[in-house]
């Protein structure tokens, strides 16, 4: 650092005149920085322009000439103060370069954030296209699940179509389920030949403390119906006529599938509640009539129960 031997102000850097050995910024000494490096070794022969004019051979000269460079010099000083203030600016538009540069920056990560929310924006409005595409089909879907169920269940209760459940019989030691059945034939007077019986059998029931129901499964619809419709009328079904010492009674029905028995309590609990005088079974089929002059209607599903 140093102060210019023209204009005063402080310097880094700058040329040393050879002569007097003063300092000179480039602007007051003359010369331009550039030429001045070039100068290379002859850097050490450089003169300021004082010692330049101060050697001059004609004294009337050198002092016209010194006059001159006073004026200049004097000139120029004005000049280097009325400039002084640009060095300030120069920071200035360096800084604000350099913010410019951090901005640019900061707007370029911006931009990358931004288009990384787009594509996950057009990745989000793919998959909400994929779900409004779906939960148009949610509907359809349902309705042919629906049918299906319907259909198993149908088939199901076809299945069972021949047989009669007989519940309400205790279970007895060596107990011989055809005797059972013929007993209870000959109470309804309808003959049941094993000719007529597929099979016989307890199954295992949901229900807590009851008996296991009797299952007879008939060659036959029409004779399994008719049974079914001589047993209804008979008012002796008590198991007193079965050779038990307890009294009560059983009873014979249809053997609907499990959905259909939930089906057929939850249709007699709504009968009760909203004062339906009819709740049946028929051919295996739940059927409804609200009072003698009603229209009858089949329960097939949960859906059904709406009618109630």
């Amino acid at each position: 650092m140093f102060n210019c031997a023209s204009c005063g102000t402080k310097h880094t850097d700058g040329a040393v005149c050879s002569t007097c050995k003063q300092h000179y910024d480039f602007q007051c000494s003359g010369v331009t920085e550039a030429g001045y490096r070039k100068l290379g070794d002859r850097k050490n022969a450089w003169r300021c322009l004082k010692c330049k004019s101060n050697q001059s051979p004609s004294p009337a000269a050198t002092s016209s000439n010194s006059s001159q460079l006073d004026k200049v010099q004097e000139q120029l000083n004005k000049i280097m103060i009325q400039l002084a203030p640009l060095a300030s600016l120069v920071e200035d538009v360096k800084l604000i370069k350099c913010e410019l540069g951090e901005l640019k920056d900061s707007l370029g990560m911006a931009h990358d954030l931004i288009s990384n929310f787009t594509d996950k924006m057009q990745t989000i409005e793919a998959k909400i296209e994929v779900l409004n595409k779906s939960s148009d089909e949610i509907p359809v879907l349902r309705a042919e699940i629906t049918r299906l169920n319907q259909e198993i269940q149908d088939r199901d209760q076809w299945a069972r179509a021949n047989n009669v459940e007989v519940r309400g019989i205790p279970l007895r030691k060596n107990e011989n389920l055809y005797e059972i059945i013929q007993q209870i034939g000959r109470l309804c007077e309808f003959p049941c030949n094993k000719e007529s019986i597929n099979y016989i059998a307890r199954i295992p029931t949901r229900a807590i403390n009851s008996e296991k129901p009797i299952i007879v499964a008939f060659n036959s619809r029409y004779l399994k119906e008719e049974f079914v419709a001589l047993a209804r009328k008979c008012n002796e079904l008590t198991l007193s006529k079965l050779g038990f010492t307890t009294s009560g009674k059983f009873y014979v029905n249809d053997h609907l599938t499990p959905y259909n028995k939930i089906l057929l309590s939850k249709a007699k609990k709504l009968a009760r509640e909203k004062n339906f005088q009819y709740i049946w079974v028929k051919h295996c089929k739940i059927m409804a009539r609200k009072s003698d002059t009603s229209p009858i209607f089949q329960i097939k599903s949960e859906k059904d129960l709406s009618k109630i």
